[in-house]
């Protein structure tokens, strides 16, 4: 069974989803449950200064701080522990990195449902992370 449960969160419904389920099967497997939030980084080509690119980074973080205090209430009200971590840079590499070297053994997604021509053309965040992840991933729609 799984021990270790890695949730991606970005404040979308789908997401909101899948912590729901981390949390339903952390209880009956007495898993631990941690949701990761990724910044991803302003391509620099729009970034015409570092204040500017500070500012962003800046808002990014307190928005992902907000994204995780809200899952954390809905883990607390569920009776579940949950840890929080934040990290910046690709999200579909930071998510698969982290969960293997922090050895989680599932990761818990929401799929976005971008659309055919869109996935096709920009691909997804939770499908580079089911093909690049060392462990299980289930995906939530």
């Amino acid at each position: 069974m799984f021990s270790k449960i890695l949730v991606p969160v970005d404040g979308s419904d789908n997401s909101f989803r899948a912590l729901d389920n981390a949390i339903f099967l952390a209880k009956s497997a007495g898993a631990s449950v941690t949701a990761i939030h990724v910044i991803e980084n302003p391509p620099t080509v729009y970034v015409e200064s570092q204040k500017l690119l500070n500012d962003l980074l800046a808002n990014y973080r307190t928005e992902s701080a907000k994204v995780l205090d809200k899952c954390k209430q809905i883990a607390d009200k569920s009776g579940v522990k949950l840890e929080t971590v934040i990290t910046e840079g690709d999200a579909a590499s930071s998510i698969a990195g982290y969960a293997h070297k922090e050895g989680f053994d599932l990761i818990i997604i929401g799929g976005r449902g971008l659309g055919r021509f869109k996935e096709m053309v920009l691909g997804s965040v939770s499908n580079k992370v089911l093909h690049h992840a060392k462990c299980s991933v289930l995906m939530v729609k």
